[in-house]
């Protein structure tokens, strides 16, 4: 079986179309953003709101996470750093985890297969 990894990056919002077009077009499998709010030291001076929530400073982001296999994870993680920095506190973070197992609800496929 193909080994296979999870990428997580949190990204700056005004960058997220820009990292999704270039994911898809270099075949990145099916993935899900959602909207978060990043607190401490990556949150950029400049565009920081207050949070009675989180009762601090936050900046609004965008969280983006897929599973693909290992031997294109290098490949997307570096695509992903190059089209979210604009050069600013603040742009981001990219981590990688193993996925142990992966299953399709719908199809009941397992492993790379589940990706399709």
């Amino acid at each position: 079986m193909t080994d296979l990894m999870e990428v997580r990056a949190v990204v700056r919002r005004e960058m997220l179309d820009r990292v999704v077009h270039c994911l898809k077009e270099a075949g990145a499998p099916r993935f899900t953003v959602t909207r978060v709010h990043a607190l401490g030291a990556g949150v950029d001076p400049a565009t920081a709101g207050i949070s009675s929530d989180e009762g601090t400073e936050y900046a609004d982001k965008a969280l983006l996470q897929f599973i693909c296999p290992d031997e294109r994870c290098a490949m997307y993680v570096e695509l992903i750093a190059r089209e979210a920095r604009t050069g600013r506190r603040g742009d981001g973070i990219v981590s990688v985890h193993p996925v142990l197992e992966v299953t399709n609800v719908r199809t009941g496929k397992t492993g790379a297969t589940a990706l399709s």
